[in-house]
């Protein structure tokens, strides 16, 4: 089955920055199947289910605990930046262009939360299909509904609901949990949290403790990979 391309203003990549790559590798390809290519020039990776490619790895480029990146797609990058920065949100490394793939950049919000724009070139991102081993969904930890969502609207055009999620455009692109709650992984006021798709949440986590994760807060589902960054499992859909 090939990749479709997922509407603009929704999760469309992610990728980890950490100390040690190989040591990714061999975590969530043991946990997730994941095939993991030969490093390009700039040691990223890219990982892929049979289905396409579902996220990468590379060297850490920012001090502290490593974290996954959440990607944004967008059918005009430079109008999404501008957006986000009238919104009060800051650039961090600007619309850059990656050959015939796409272009880039990255942003963060007014609490430094970091997050990246994705204009998609012939890559069009991660294959979520619901299946083993792909991206189930994004939860963002310790949100603030009047600041964060007021944040968001003007932004992303995304709206944090009552209900838990975070709509654009009719479609939910993301969930949410309130400022306050015991989430285990919130840096700096909020942070994300990446979910993957697995066939048998107990026996995932047991492997991934196998080999090499951490539990997080007690009384959450959050993990910690062997380098620090947080993830949760959840049961595939497919």
């Amino acid at each position: 089955m090939d990749p479709v391309r997922h509407p603009a203003g929704s999760v469309c990549w992610l990728d980890l920055g950490v100390p040690h790559v190989d040591v990714a590798v061999d975590f969530y390809a043991g946990l997730l199947g994941w095939t993991v290519a030969e490093p390009d020039a700039s040691g990223y990776r890219l990982a892929g289910l049979p289905g396409g490619l579902v996220a990468a790895f590379g060297p850490a480029e920012d001090p502290g605990d490593p974290y996954w990146t959440v990607y944004v797609g967008t059918d005009d990058i430079e109008a999404s930046v501008r957006a986000y920065t009238v919104a009060g949100g800051t650039v961090v490394v600007p619309v850059t262009a990656v050959g015939e793939i796409g272009a880039s950049a990255v942003v963060r919000d007014p609490a430094g939360l970091p997050m990246s724009f994705w204009q998609p070139g012939t890559h069009l991102g991660t294959y979520a299909s619901g299946e083993p081993g792909t991206l189930a969904g994004v939860r963002l930890l310790g949100a603030d509904p009047a600041r964060t969502g007021a944040f968001l609207a003007a932004a992303l055009d995304w709206r944090m609901l009552p209900d838990g999620t975070v709509a654009h455009a009719g479609r939910t692109v993301a969930t949410w949990t309130p400022h306050g709650a015991d989430t285990g992984a919130v840096v700096g006021g909020h942070s994300w949290l990446v979910e993957f798709a697995v066939a048998d949440v107990p026996a995932a986590t047991a492997r991934a403790l196998e080999l090499g994760a951490r539990q997080g807060a007690p009384g959450t589902d959050t993990l910690l990979d062997p380098a620090g960054a947080h993830f949760a499992l959840t049961r595939a859909r497919a």
